[in-house]
This record gives structure tokens, sequence and C-alpha cells, in this order.
């Protein structure tokens, strides 16, 4: 279980003394992304290809916060869910090929010849929709069980529930919090707790922890979470 912290992740130095990023996540710099990769694992969906050209050389958080839900007000779900997949993958390498499993259903070479899943902006968008009206929780009991899509886990649809329920900025205090093996590593490298990343009273209990911390440090926990992400991995 969680043990008392302060007020919130980085709100004191470290042993150096030196390190104060904002738990805000603010501190974060912009990182470069592969078009090229993208463009290739999105060749066959126009609006998404569209937005792939729009998109800057470099992203971060609040960019694609924006991006995310200029598309989600226009009806573009699935280059919505793109978009928050390009800052969610960073500069692994590997993303194009992931998010293109899942916009298929096709694990493998297979998916690139695959069509995109016609249910899938409906799945995506519901998801959302329960995080928004039933919580972020509710959201992601939603995503793991009945609104479950292939090759989507708990990591990375907990990314997609954030970037669309931020309403009204990463302040949002209804926004849904990102956890993810970075955000999990680094609690359990500071002895905070133990969370694995697929279960849905996990996610609960990262919740509670992160309003505990909210509460302490006068912020959204979504943005405790931003902060944590960035100590994390520096974005």
């Amino acid at each position: 279980m969680a043990r008392p912290a302060s007020r919130c992740p980085g709100d004191h130095d470290n042993a150096a003394g030196s390190l104060r990023p904002s738990c805000d996540g603010r501190r974060a710099e912009k990182f470069p992304w592969r078009r090229s990769q993208w463009e290739v694992a999105l060749h066959d969906d126009e609006p998404t290809l569209e937005l792939l050209r729009r998109l800057g050389e470099r992203v971060d958080r609040g960019t694609t916060l924006a991006v995310v839900h200029e598309e989600l007000s226009a009806g573009r779900v699935i280059p919505a869910f793109v978009a928050a997949m390009i800052w969610g993958y960073g500069t692994t390498g590997y993303g194009p090929v992931r998010v293109r499993w899942v916009l298929t259903g096709v694990r493998g070479r297979a998916s690139a010849a695959a069509a995109i899943r016609t249910d899938l902006s409906e799945k995506l968008a519901h998801g959302a929709q329960v995080a928004l009206d039933l919580g972020p929780a509710e959201g992601f009991r939603r995503m793991n069980n009945a609104g479950k899509i292939a090759y989507l886990g708990g990591p990375f649809f907990t990314k997609w529930l954030y970037f669309a329920t931020a309403v009204d900025g990463i302040a949002d205090p209804n926004a849904a919090p990102i956890l993810d093996a970075q955000v999990a590593g680094w609690l359990r490298a500071k002895q905070v707790v133990f969370l694995p990343v697929d279960k849905t009273r996990d996610y609960e209990s990262y919740l509670q922890l992160l309003k505990d911390w909210s509460q302490r440090s006068g912020r959204a926990p979504a943005q405790v979470e931003a902060g944590i992400f960035h100590l994390a991995t520096g974005r």
C-alpha cells in the first residue's frame, strides 16, 4: 500500500538538491516524432494522413491535448486517437506498427494490408464517454472489459482516456490520469506502491493515491500524474 508522501512528486529537492520539477509537467520538453513511419502505418486513412501533415515536427503533452480535442470536436475519432498515441509512444520507434495492430485488430505483417476496423471509432468514443460521465475508474473498467480493444492495454488506453477527458486542460479535476509502465515504475522505485497496470482495482488504488497527493499539493490528480510522468521520462 502507499506510504505517506510529500505534497507532490518533485515538490522537494532531490538528493543533489537541484531538481524541482513542477507537478504539472510544464518543464517537459517537446520531442521529435517520425512522420514518415506514421504515414506508412496509416496509409489508408486520409483524415489521419491529413492530421499527420498538420502536426508540428515536435510534440508535447499540451500541443497533443489541443490536437486531440480539435479532432474530437470535428468528429474525427481515429485521428484524435493516433495523435494521443504519437505522444504516448514517444521516441520508441515501434508506435506506428503497434497502433496499426490496434486499428486493424490484426497483429504482425498482415496488419499492413488489413482494413481499419469499422467499430473502432465507436468503441474508443464510448470508452471516453464512460470516463467523462461516470469517472476515470469506470472508463478504465469499460476499456478493460466489455469495451476492450485488441492490442490496446491499460498503459495506452489510459493515455487515450486522459487526452479525451482533459476537456478543460491539464488542470481538469475530472481528467483520467495515465497509468503506464513509466508511472508505475517510478512509484515502485520510490517505494511508494507496487501497481500492476492492467487491473481496474489497481487503477482505483492509483486514483486514490493521486487524490491524496492532489489534496496536499492543491493540484488536480492529472497534474500530479503529469509530474510523475515527467520525473520518469522527461516528457
